[in-house]
């Protein structure tokens, strides 16, 4: 559902920005076929990044200060993947201001919803979580959210299960996706889109989706139709 939800963000786009694209940015499994450059400050992240070449480029930076690297409107899309959370609050909500400064017609972030506990780790001190997002700080902002992972209390840090057995959790996790994906403030992560060009709808349509309008117009139209 995350892949297919991303790929429905990065719809004619035909560059992004993939900033924190870490070791295995998720644009791999999109099939995504623009140009992508990714950003990250961690140099055995971004050598491994190196060799699983998703990106046409990559560049070792910190993303707080990406607004110096990057001109304004130079990407049709940025996306910010398990980013935000690992800032401070205040320096993370001058990240999207600028990631939104950097888009001509999307920003695409994923963060866990609200605050989730996770330490840094021996060969990576920016794995530390320090601040959490909710459905509503992002939709205050302007971004469609959708809900990811299933439900909220299945993952903690580095995404492991809370319970045990962890198969099991995991099958309640993929079980729960479709239900969480409408109602995210039930889920595990946030995916959020904002739109940015004129004219544009905030996100691309679900495909397949079904809404309850829809379901009792067709409803209706069966029941004049029998005999």
């Amino acid at each position: 559902m995350f892949r297919r939800a991303l790929e429905r963000a990065l719809a004619g786009c035909r560059s992004v920005l993939d900033v924190g694209c870490g070791r295995a940015s998720p644009l791999a499994s999109t099939g995504y076929a623009g140009f992508k450059v990714g950003i990250d400050i961690a140099r055995a992240d971004l050598a491994e990044a190196r060799r699983s070449g998703t990106h046409d480029q990559l560049v070792r930076a910190d993303v707080a200060r990406i607004g110096d690297l990057v001109r304004p409107k130079s990407f049709d899309a940025v996306v910010c993947l398990d980013v935000i959370e690992h800032l401070e609050r205040e320096q993370a909500l001058a990240l999207l201001a600028t990631l939104e400064s950097l888009a001509r017609r999307r920003v695409v972030v994923f963060t866990p919803n609200g605050f989730v506990p996770q330490p840094p780790t021996a060969d990576n001190p920016y794995q530390e979580h320090l601040s959490g997002f909710t459905t509503s700080d992002l939709r205050e902002r302007g971004y469609t959210v959708r809900g990811m992972h299933g439900l909220w209390f299945v993952f903690g840090a580095f995404g492991e299960t809370r319970l045990a057995p962890g198969a099991l959790w995991r099958r309640v996790a993929d079980v729960s996706a479709p239900l969480v994906y409408r109602a995210p403030r039930l889920a595990f992560g946030l995916l959020g889109v904002k739109s940015l060009a004129t004219g544009a709808s905030a996100w691309p349509p679900d495909q397949g989706a079904r809404d309850s309008t829809g379901l009792r117009d067709r409803a209706r139209t069966a029941r004049t139709r029998r005999p």
